[in-house]
């Protein structure tokens, strides 16, 4: 069953995202990149079935083979083209755009390295591969202790301070930026907790996971009942009552970091894609910080069918935003005649070419969506898809 307020809520980050890619005011560009990544790993653990997989592995890494590691290829050759065109048209016998300026063999060094740093046309394509590593990570950790919260938890803690000593002390990075996980596998273990914590438990694992019901399934079951009976009850019990004020106390945080951002501006903002966590307890408790708030916001209030729309593309947002930004940038540069630092911390500047992206992007997301589904990693071909290819057949 679809959650629509995880839609909802994929479509505000998704949108978190693509405003923070223009020169915003510090204080708002700060808090951004405070959660919105951690966020998206986040709402990925909390819709991850373990169960699902938790008999094949080969299944599990071929279903995510297809989901992310070949639309990030097809995604990043497909905007290389763009801009390989974009700058030959531009200025021809001139580079303008510098992933260009390396050798063929270094370029493709780069793309399949996938650092966002590498991926300089097109950085956002990062989180695909980032997440495909953490996705495994988290495989292999419930594998190993599904059944067993506790030591899930305690093996995402230490995850978390080794990926935090890594980014201090280590002066390479990893590929599919491996180095990353480290630390986004706690937000993803976090979701997937996040999610068996509030589930209702309304059908038993059997039914719920079409007859399913070995090992760790029913382990966790029997741990729910057990948790549900006698002193180990007391925090169910308590939670329903704290959670009704949950959502305005992480609200109410948020607001108070922005406030202080406001108050005492920081160039010293987080960011994920590279290595920069800034103080190792302050980056958890403000990305957690600002999830929760968010996630709370919307479990509670109704839905926004234009945030499901984007939540449920956000693939596709996520890895053309970018050029399309470029190209926006551009026009209004030439349009308004003016140099691109006049634009600098506008967020009304902001604001408007986030809109006009968004919109511009509705028609490209029904063309992937209808006629070319493999981009977005979906299995079967829809029918307009078959019918373009008879059409080119029949040519």
């Amino acid at each position: 069953m679809r959650l629509h307020w995880v839609d909802a809520l994929k479509g505000m980050g998704i949108m978190l995202v693509v405003l923070a890619h223009h020169s915003l005011p510090v204080a708002l560009d700060t808090y951004i990149f405070s959660f919105h990544m951690p966020l998206f790993f986040f709402i990925s653990g909390f819709l991850f079935d373990f169960e699902k997989y938790a008999e094949s592995t080969v299944n599990f890494v071929k279903e995510r083979c297809r989901s992310l590691i070949l639309p990030y290829f097809g995604f990043v050759l497909l905007t290389c083209l763009f801009y390989f065109l974009l700058d030959t048209v531009f200025q021809p016998g001139i580079t303008n755009i510098p992933f260009f300026e390396n050798s063929a063999f270094y370029s493709i060094y780069s793309i399949l390295y996938a650092l966002g740093p590498l991926i300089s046309y097109n950085p956002p394509l990062w989180f695909l591969t980032c997440l495909f590593v953490t996705e495994l990570l988290f495989y292999g950790f419930a594998k190993k202790y599904y059944s067993e919260p506790k030591k899930l938890v305690l093996g995402l803690t230490v995850s978390g301070i080794i990926g935090y000593l890594y980014s201090i002390y280590v002066p390479f990075r990893l590929p599919w930026n491996a180095d990353v996980t480290l630390s986004s596998v706690v937000f993803y273990g976090a979701g997937n907790l996040f999610r068996k914590f509030i589930e209702p438990n309304e059908q038993k694992p059997e039914e719920k996971f079409g007859g399913f019901c070995s090992g760790s399934v029913s382990k966790w079951s029997g741990l729910i009942e057990l948790s549900s009976r006698g002193s180990g009850s007391s925090l169910r019990t308590v939670f329903p009552r704290i959670d009704k004020f949950l959502p305005g106390i992480f609200i109410l945080l948020n607001l108070l970091y922005l406030g202080y951002l406001t108050e005492f501006s920081t160039t010293d903002k987080v960011n994920m894609n590279v290595l920069k966590y800034g103080d190792f307890f302050s980056y958890y408790l403000l990305a957690f910080s600002g999830i929760f708030g968010f996630v709370y916001l919307f479990k509670n209030v109704r839905g926004s069918k234009i945030l499901e729309y984007y939540g449920r593309n956000s693939l596709i947002v996520l890895a053309l935003h970018f050029p399309l930004k470029d190209i926006l940038i551009k026009l209004a540069i030439m349009g308004f005649g003016v140099e691109l630092e006049y634009f600098y911390y506008n967020l009304a500047f902001a604001f408007s070419l986030t809109v006009l992206n968004l919109l511009f992007l509705i028609p490209v997301i029904f063309l992937i969506n209808n006629y070319f589904p493999f981009l977005i990693g979906k299995k079967s071909s829809s029918v307009k898809f078959e019918c373009l290819k008879a059409y080119f057949r029949n040519l």
